[in-house]
């Protein structure tokens, strides 16, 4: 059965941690020269302006099977980027997981030195916060298109190893969504939590 609440929790702290991630790669793509994501509309608070409809469903379906999986979407010039379109590129491309981790890490601070005076509600919730953007950070570094990490993977590749991984990258969603859908087989998921976001959780909260 699913808890309410808990899925309710789950729902704010995508929207805000999405939000945060995308108005991230907007400030720092604006910042790099381009001004696409302010003619679009994504140097906004509001989640829904980095957000499709699909977007939004899989916010709603994650908060139900309890998962930390979604995605929000800024979109970038980068011929338009500083220094170079590559490395304008990578930099834009980072600072969205960078964004989750720095927020993780300003969840910890109440949680790690005044744990005692939190309300148990209170202190449940900036935990499940503290693990999504963890996990958000952790995922969005793996190396498989679109996802940030295979754009930073990139700047350092030659032209030519992009060109021969062409067609990894045209299948890369289609990558995800399988991993996706077939959690329960290959655990993947559960891997990132055990191998990464328990380990950086415990580090933050010095446990």
């Amino acid at each position: 059965m699913v808890d309410l609440n808990s899925a309710l929790q789950t729902i704010v702290i995508l929207l805000v941690s999405i939000t945060w991630h995308e108005l991230a790669h907007a400030l720092t793509a604006t910042y790099l020269g381009d001004d696409t994501p302010r003619r679009t509309g994504h140097l906004s608070l509001n989640p829904f302006r980095h957000m499709d409809q699909y977007g939004i469903l899989l916010v709603f379906i994650s908060a139900l099977v309890g998962s930390g999986f979604a995605y929000g979407f800024t979109p970038v010039n980068e011929r338009n980027l500083r220094p170079n379109p590559k490395t304008g590129g990578g930099i834009v491309a980072v600072v969205g997981p960078l964004s989750n981790f720095l927020l993780a890490i300003l969840l910890a601070i109440p949680l790690r030195f005044y744990l005692a005076n939190l309300d148990t509600n209170v202190a449940d919730f900036l935990t499940r916060a503290l693990l999504v953007n963890i996990f958000l950070g952790v995922f969005n570094l793996v190396p498989i298109p679109p996802l940030d990490g295979w754009r930073v993977l990139a700047t350092f590749l030659s032209p030519r190893t992009l060109y021969d991984w062409r067609n990894f990258v045209q299948y890369g969603p289609a990558i995800l969504l399988g991993l996706f859908l077939l959690e329960g087989f290959f655990h993947f998921f559960h891997w990132l939590d055990v191998t990464f976001v328990e380990p950086i959780a415990r580090f933050l909260l010095g446990l």
